[in-house]
């Protein structure tokens, strides 16, 4: 039951950092528009996970066909990667670099905690992430975004979404 409520919390927390990624891609959107925004996540995500590959690559750990399993490929994808997102930097805040590398935690947790949990409650839980996340980088206007105070209702959102989680947890 332990480990299961650890996973449970991990998935929220993954949601969460969902959250804050489409928070981020809307304050780029201002700037560069929705697109752009999204090719500059993208490029980091391809950059982040290329070298996570590449470190799994060296100590044999990749499971995929050739050239892809070769630790050289993989780093040389991720430094491309890498120098076109510093190009596409230029002229915002450095610090969006971030956002496609809230998209790993996703797509790895969907592989490793999704059959853990149940895909049906990893799913919940991370919704559930999401929107808890949202309101609350909402009500403080997170990265210059249009200030939505919690109130009442909102709050009962949240905390019928938590009874979701544990509703489709079931009684185990």
């Amino acid at each position: 039951m332990g480990t299961q409520i650890f996973y449970i919390v991990s998935t929220i927390l993954i949601g969460s950092g969902m959250a804050l990624q489409v928070t981020m891609i809307s304050a780029m959107a201002r700037v560069r528009g929705p697109f752009e925004a999204t090719w500059l996540s993208l490029m980091a995500t391809i950059m982040g996970v290329a070298a996570l590959m590449a470190y799994r690559s060296s100590n044999n750990l990749l499971v995929i066909p050739a050239p892809f399993n070769k630790w050289t490929v993989l780093l040389g994808i991720s430094v491309i990667a890498g120098i076109s997102l510093l190009l596409l930097l230029r002229g915002i805040p450095f610090y969006f670099f971030i956002t496609g590398l809230f998209a790993i935690p996703l797509l790895v947790g969907a592989g490793y905690l999704g059959p853990k949990i149940g895909i049906g409650l990893f799913v919940t839980a991370s919704i559930a992430g999401q929107v808890i996340g949202s309101v609350l980088l909402d009500h403080f206007g997170a990265f210059g975004l249009p200030i939505h105070k919690i109130d009442f209702f909102r709050l009962l959102g949240m905390i019928t979404l938590m009874v979701g989680v544990v509703l489709v947890r079931g009684i185990r």
